[in-house]
C-alpha cells in the first residue's frame, strides 16, 4: 500500500497531545524500541497524523461534507465537492487516506514492538496504557476511513517492505472486526481518568458503541452507549459552548480531542481558524462586540468553509446551539468597524468593501474560531472527536433500529440541553428522521455529516435538496472513491461501486 511506508512508524514528530513531548530523530527498529521511554515516544508519534497542519483530517472531513450541499465555501475543494465534481484523483481524498493509514502503521508498529521490550525495561502499567492507546488509535484511524470508504484494505502489522499490498476484498467486514477487537482491548487497557488529552476507557467504549452501530449490532450499540452514560460519571455540559472553548479542554463530556496549542508548541497548531473566518472580520468577540485587533482573521477567499442557509434553517428558533455554532454578528473591516449581522435574505453573501449594507448571508461556523489571537496561527482550541453526545444519539439510533430500550431517552436529553421540547409519539420513520437531523445539528461544522448521511441512506436525498437539485444514485454517492494513486499502486484494490 503506497501510504504505508515502512519508515512511517518511526518518524515520530509529535503533535497529538499537549503533554506528548518526546521528539526523537529517525531511528532504525534495531536501535529503537528498547525500553519504556522508546515505547512512549513511539505511541506519542502515533497521534501525529490526526493533526497535520494543512490537509489535516479535520479539514478534509469538512470538505467531504460539502458533497451533500449543506456546506460549501470559497476554496476550490468545497466548491467542486458541492458540484459533485470530485474524482478518485482528488487531493483531499488522497491526503485523508494517506494520513489515516500513516496513523494505522504507527499504531501497528507500537503493538508489534512492545512485546519485545524486556519486562525490566518498561513499567507494567505504562505498557498496558501504551497498548490501550495503540489499540484505540488504530481503531480511530480505521473508523475515520471506514465511514467514508467502507471497502478498505485492513492491515494489522507494520509495513516492513515496500511493495507489500493488502486487498480490500472483504475489507468492510475485516475493518469492523478489527475495530471491535481493538476497542474491546482498549476499554480494559485504558484508565478511567483523562491525562493530558490521552484517551480513556470511556472514549474507547463510546467509539465501540459507534462501531457496533456501523456493524448493525444495535443491541450491543445501545448497551455500550448506556454503559457510558450511566456508569462513567460524566455529564453533559449545561452550556453547549463548553465543548469548543479552551477553558474546558480535555474535561467532562469531551472524551477525545485533537490537541492544538501554538503557544505551548509552535509546531503544534492548525489552520482551521483561517479556513472558517470571514475576510472582513476584525477579530473581536462577536458576542461582546468589542473592537478586535484587525489581524486575527485570515478568511482566505472569505471563508473556505461556510454553511448553507437552508441547512441553517434546520435549527429551530431558541436552539441554544445556534450561538456556539454560528457567528451571526461581528465588526467588519469592510464596513469601517460597524457591526454587521446575518440575514438569510441579504443581497450579498459577505460585506464588500465600501458596501452600505450591513447584512450578510454567509453561514459562518465558529466552533473552531478564536478571538483577538494576534494572528491566524496563534490558536489554542482543540478539535473534539468524541463526546458524550455521541453516546446519547447512538443509544436513540440503535433503539430506533430495533434494540431494546427507550428510543427517546438519548435524543430528548440532547434536545433538553439545547432548550428544545422533547419528542414523543412519532412513527418509527419520523423518529429516525429526527435522530438523523439531531446528529447534523449537534455536530454541525465538525465534519461528520457525510458519514452520518451514509449510515442513514440519506446521501442522495441531501444532495438533491441542498446541492443544486442534482438527482444522483445513492449507491455511488454515499461513499467516496478510493484514491486513484492507491488503485494504480495496489493490484489487490477494487474501486467502490460507480467510481
Amino acid at each position: 500500500m503506497y501510504a504505508l511506508l515502512g519508515a512511517a512508524g518511526l518518524t515520530l514528530s509529535v503533535v497529538g497531545c499537549q503533554d506528548l513531548t518526546e521528539r526523537p530523530d529517525f531511528a532504525s527498529p534495531e536501535a529503537f524500541f528498547k525500553n519504556g521511554a522508546d515505547m512512549e515516544a513511539a505511541i506519542n508519534g502515533a497521534y501525529t497524523p490526526l493533526n497535520q497542519q494543512w490537509f489535516n483530517t479535520f479539514y478534509n472531513r469538512c470538505v467531504f461534507d460539502c458533497a451533500l450541499g449543506i456546506t460549501t465555501g470559497y476554496e476550490k475543494g468545497p466548491q467542486y465537492y458541492k458540484q459533485g465534481s470530485y474524482v478518485a484523483s482528488d487531493e483531499y481524498i488522497d491526503a485523508y487516506w494517506r494520513d489515516n493509514y500513516d496513523g494505522i502503521n504507527r499504531a501497528n508498529t507500537v503493538l508489534a514492538r512492545i512485546g519485545d521490550v524486556a519486562s525490566d525495561k518498561i513499567n507494567a502499567d505504562l505498557k498496558t496504557r501504551i497498548m490501550g492507546e495503540a489499540h484505540f488509535l488504530r481503531a480511530m484511524y480505521y473508523y475515520n476511513l471506514y465511514v467514508f470508504f467502507e471497502n478498505i484494505p485492513v492491515v494489522d502489522k507494520p509495513t516492513a517492505v515496500l511493495g507489500e499490498y493488502s486487498t480490500n476484498e472483504g475489507g468492510k467486514e475485516k475493518a469492523l472486526a478489527l475495530m471491535t477487537a481493538d476497542l474491546l482491548a482498549a476499554e480494559k487497557e485504558l484508565p478511567a481518568q483523562p491525562a493530558g488529552g490521552r484517551p480513556t476507557r470511556w472514549a474507547a467504549k463510546t467509539l465501540l458503541a459507534k462501531v457496533y452501530l456501523e456493524a448493525g449490532k444495535n443491541n450491543e450499540a445501545a448497551a455500550k452507549a448506556e454503559e457510558v452514560i450511566k456508569t462513567s460519571g460524566i455529564q453533559l455540559f449545561s452550556n453547549f459552548a463548553h465543548n469548543f472553548d479552551v477553558e474546558h479542554e480535555n474535561q467532562g463530556e469531551r472524551l477525545f480531542e485533537i490537541q492544538n496549542d501554538f503557544f505551548r508548541n509552535p509546531t503544534n497548531f492548525n489552520n482551521m481558524h483561517a479556513h472558517f473566518t470571514p475576510t472582513d472580520w476584525d477579530g473581536g468577540n462577536p458576542f461582546t462586540l468589542e473592537p478586535g485587533d484587525n489581524v486575527t482573521a485570515a478568511g482566505w477567499g472569505d471563508a473556505w468553509i461556510i454553511g448553507d442557509t437552508k441547512f441553517r434553517s434546520q435549527f429551530a428558533a431558541g436552539d441554544r446551539r445556534i450561538d456556539p455554532t454560528f457567528m451571526e454578528q461581528y465588526r467588519s473591516k469592510n464596513a469601517g468597524g460597524d457591526v454587521v449581522r446575518y440575514d438569510p435574505n441579504a443581497p450579498s453573501p459577505f460585506i464588500a468593501p465600501g458596501s452600505p449594507d450591513r447584512r450578510f448571508k454567509n453561514v459562518i461556523f465558529q466552533k473552531v474560531i478564536e478571538y483577538r489571537t494576534g494572528g491566524w496561527q496563534n490558536v489554542r482550541k482543540n478539535f473534539v472527536l468524541l463526546r458524550l453526545a455521541d453516546a446519547y444519539l447512538v443509544h436513540s439510533e440503535a433503539v430506533a433500529n430495533g434494540a431494546a430500550g427507550d428510543a427517546y431517552f438519548g435524543i430528548n436529553t440532547i434536545r433538553q440541553r439545547a432548550g428544545l421540547a422533547p419528542l414523543s409519539g412519532l412513527s418509527n420513520t419520523a423518529l429516525k428522521n429526527e435522530i438523523f437531523w439531531e446528529w447534523l445539528r449537534e455536530f454541525a461544522g465538525e465534519g461528520w455529516a457525510f458519514a452520518t448521511a451514509r449510515r442513514f441512506n440519506k446521501s442522495a436525498e441531501l444532495i438533491r435538496d441542498y446541492a443544486g437539485g442534482r438527482v444522483v444514485d445513492n449507491t455511488k454517492w454515499r461513499l467516496l472513491p478510493l484514491p486513484l494513486v492507491e488503485i494504480n499502486a495496489n493490484p489487490g484494490i477494487r474501486q467502490n461501486t460507480g467510481w
